[in-house]
C-alpha cells in the first residue's frame, strides 16, 4: 500500500501534506500521531466538518484507532470516533436503548469477519459438521437482517454494512474449493446476499471489505498481533484500511466533481494529430494503443454515471473532430462530450468559459492532461479545478483514474443518467425566439411535480444539497442523515421540485427545507431554498414558494422567516426573498435576515404546469 495519491493531498492544508505523505511512507505509529497533531494546528475551517461515526467490529479496532483517525482526517473531515466494546455488534444494534442511537451520529460501520461467523466451517472435518453445514450461510444472513432491520426501525444516519474478507490462510483449501458447502462457498453466499440488502433502503450502504482485502492479499494479515489482541491487520494494512474506510465516508460529506475536462494527444490517443497524423495515431488492442484504449472506456463510464465531459485540447478543430469520427477504435466520440474547446486558448481560460457556458462553478471542475505545462497552468490560474493526474505517463494517468475519489458516488439517479442529455439541451431551453418572454416559457410545456422529502428522494436532495451552489440562499451542506432528521420533524415543510418540458425529463432540480423555529411559536422557518442551474429562468422557484405557503398555513404556522448568505457564487439570489414579498429585518455583512408575517397565498407562474 502506497502513501496518498496525490489529488487526496493536494485538498489537504498545506502545512499537514508533507507529514500526511511521511506518515503514510513510513508507517510507524510515531509518524501517524505526528500527523495528527498537524491537523489539530490547523483552523477549524481547514480541518473539515465534524463526523461522528460509530464502529462495531468482530474483531479488535482499538488499537489501530490512529490510523483509523488518520485515514478520515485526509477527507478532510474532524472524526468523532465512537468504538463498541469488542464482540458487542448484536447488543448494540438490537438494543433501542443503546449508546449508538442515543448519541446519533453520520454514520454506523459493522465490520466482521468469517472467523468470527463461521467459525465451524474453518475445520469442517474435525467437528460435527460433517464437511461444512449450508445452514451456517443462511443463519448468518438472518442475523444480518435482523441487524438491519433493528438499525432502520431504531437509529438514524447511514448504516455500513461490511461484506467478509477471506480468511488469510486456512487448512485444507484445495478440498475446501471442491465443495459448495465449504468456508469458501459460505463467503460467497452471505456477501452476496449483503450485495443484495443495499437497495431496500437509502440508508444502507455496502462496505465491501472483501474486494479491500482481495486487494491487499495476504500482507494484510499480523497473524501474531491477531492472537495477541485480534486486531488482525499489519499498520500498513491498517492506514491502507483507513484509506478504504475514508473513502466510503467522503461522499457523504463531500460532493463529487461533475466535470471531466480532457485532453486528446498522448491522452486519448497516443501521439500528436497536427505533427504525427491522423494515421499514425496509437488506439486500439494491441500495445500501446490498448492502454488509451481503456482510458477512453473509463472516461465513458464516468459520463453514464452522470460526470460531463469537456474536450479541451489545442488542435484544430475540424481536425480534431475529423480524428474522434475516423478513428475505429475510439470509444469516445465528439458527442459525448458537452462542452468542446478545441483551439490555442489557454486551456485555464477555455475551462473557465465552459464553466460559465454551463452554468457550473470552476470548482465543479477535474483535469486530465498528459502535459505538465498545462497541468502547473491550470494549477496556478484555476487552484479549483482538480487535477487527477501529477506526472505523464499514460499508466499513469490510467491508474489515476482508477483510483480517482472526485467522482465516489454511493449512488446513481435517474437524473445522474440523464445529465449528459440536459446539458445538450441547455442551449435549446435557454434560446429565446420569442420576444415574449411568458410566450417563450409556454412553449416550452413546462411541468412541476411538487413532492414531499422522504426516504425515496433522500439521497438526490443530499446530492444537491452539497453541489448546488448559484440558487442557494444559504449553501448549507447538509448530510443525509440531517436531510431525513429535518424531514421527520413535527411540523416540518421540506420539499423537492422535480421538472419535465417538451425536451424531455430534467428530474429533481429544486428543494425547500423549512423546519419550525425553535425560539419562536408558530414561526416556520426557511432552512435551505436552492434550485439546479439547469433549470434557473423558468420561474420554479415560484412554485416552490407557492407550495411553502399554504403547507405551513396548514400546520398552523403564521409566520415565516429566512436568510440569504452571501457568498463568491450565489449572487444571483440576493434579492430572491425581497421579491417574494418577505421584509428585510436584518442587513448586513454576514448576510440578510427576513420576516413575512402572515402567510398568505402565492399563484404559481401561469406557464408552469403543477401537478401533486
Amino acid at each position: 500500500m502506497n502513501q496518498p495519491r496525490d489529488p487526496v493531498l493536494s485538498r489537504l492544508p498545506e502545512s499537514v501534506r508533507t507529514v500526511v505523505a511521511e506518515s503514510f511512507q513510513a508507517a510507524t505509529w510515531m509518524k501517524i500521531r505526528r500527523a495528527l497533531k498537524a491537523f489539530d494546528s490547523c483552523p477549524p475551517e481547514q480541518q473539515g466538518p465534524t463526523a461522528a461515526i460509530h464502529l462495531l467490529s468482530s474483531f479488535n479496532l482499538e488499537p489501530i484507532e490512529p490510523a483509523l483517525q488518520l485515514g478520515l482526517r485526509c477527507i478532510p473531515c474532524r472524526p468523532n470516533l465512537s468504538i463498541a466494546p469488542l464482540d458487542t455488534i448484536e447488543q448494540e444494534i438490537l438494543n433501542p436503548n443503546s449508546a449508538i442511537y442515543q448519541s446519533g451520529g453520520l454514520a454506523t460501520v459493522l465490520i466482521w469477519r468469517a472467523e468470527e461467523l463461521l467459525p465451524g466451517l474453518f475445520f469442517p472435518c474435525s467437528t460435527s459438521l460433517k464437511g461444512g453445514d449450508a445452514n451456517s450461510a443462511e443463519e448468518v444472513i438472518g442475523r444480518i437482517k435482523n441487524l438491519i432491520r433493528a438499525f432502520l426501525a431504531n437509529g438514524s444516519g447511514t448504516l455500513f454494512v461490511s461484506t467478509l474478507m477471506p480468511p488469510p490462510a486456512t487448512g485444507g483449501v484445495l478440498l475446501d474449493s471442491q465443495t459448495a458447502v465449504g468456508l469458501a462457498a459460505a463467503i460467497a453466499r452471505v456477501n452476496l446476499s449483503i450485495h443484495g440488502m443495499a437497495g431496500g433502503d437509502s440508508r444502507v450502504k455496502i462496505l465491501d471489505v472483501h474486494q479491500w482485502a482481495a486487494a491487499e492479499g495476504a500482507a494484510l494479515h499480523d497473524m501474531q498481533m491477531d492472537f495477541m489482541a485480534r486486531q488482525p491487520f499489519t499498520i500498513r494494512a491498517a492506514l491502507s484500511f483507513s484509506q478504504f474506510l475514508a473513502r466510503n465516508i467522503r461522499p457523504m460529506l463531500v460532493p463529487r466533481r461533475k466535470v471531466l475536462a480532457v485532453d486528446l494527444d498522448n491522452t486519448l490517443w497516443g501521439g500528436i494529430l497536427g505533427e504525427d497524423g491522423l494515421a499514425n495515431l496509437k488506439l486500439g488492442r494491441d500495445f500501446p494503443g490498448s492502454i488509451f484504449l481503456r482510458i477512453q472506456r473509463e472516461i465513458l463510464e464516468l459520463k453514464n454515471q452522470g460526470v460531463l465531459l469537456v474536450l479541451a485540447s489545442k488542435n484544430e478543430e475540424s481536425d480534431a473532430r475529423k480524428a474522434m469520427e475516423s478513428l475505429p477504435d475510439m470509444a469516445l466520440r465528439w458527442e459525448d462530450f458537452v462542452s468542446h474547446k478545441v483551439n490555442f486558448n489557454p486551456k485555464y481560460l477555455n475551462l473557465r468559459e465552459a464553466a460559465s457556458e454551463l452554468g457550473l462553478g470552476i470548482d465543479s471542475f477535474t483535469f486530465l492532461d498528459d502535459s505538465d505545462f498545462e497541468r502547473e497552468q491550470m494549477q496556478q490560474f484555476n487552484p479549483e479545478v482538480g487535477i487527477i493526474n501529477s506526472r505523464s505517463e499514460t499508466l499513469h494517468m490510467l491508474e489515476n483514474i482508477l483510483h480517482t475519489d472526485a467522482f465516489d458516488t454511493h449512488h446513481i439517479g435517474e437524473e445522474d443518467r440523464k445529465r449528459h442529455h440536459e446539458y445538450e439541451l441547455r442551449s435549446a431551453r435557454s434560446a429565446k425566439p420569442q420576444e415574449n418572454i411568458e410566450d417563450f416559457l409556454r412553449s416550452l410545456e413546462l411541468h412541476a411535480k411538487v413532492e414531499t422529502v422522504s426516504s425515496g428522494n433522500q439521497e438526490r436532495v443530499f446530492q444537491m444539497l452539497g453541489k448546488t451552489n448559484q440558487f442557494n440562499v444559504t449553501t448549507r451542506r447538509h448530510s443525509l442523515e440531517d436531510v431525513g432528521r429535518m424531514a421527520a420533524i413535527e411540523g416540518s415543510v421540506c420539499l423537492t421540485l422535480r421538472l419535465k418540458d417538451k425536451f424531455g425529463d430534467q428530474g429533481i432540480v429544486g428543494v425547500m427545507l423549512a423546519i419550525p423555529d425553535s425560539t419562536e411559536s408558530g414561526t416556520l422557518e426557511v432552512d435551505s431554498f436552492l434550485i439546479s442551474c439547469r433549470a434557473l429562468g423558468r420561474g420554479v422557484e415560484e412554485v416552490l414558494w407557492a407550495e411553502l405557503t399554504p403547507r405551513g398555513s396548514e400546520k398552523k404556522f403564521t409566520r415565516l422567516k429566512a436568510e440569504y448568505i452571501p457568498t463568491a457564487k450565489n449572487g444571483v439570489v440576493a434579492g430572491i426573498f425581497d421579491r417574494l414579498g418577505m421584509t428585510c429585518t436584518e442587513d448586513g455583512t454576514a448576510g440578510k435576515k427576513y420576516l413575512l408575517e402572515q402567510l398568505r397565498a402565492v399563484t404559481s407562474p401561469r406557464w408552469i404546469t403543477v401537478e401533486y
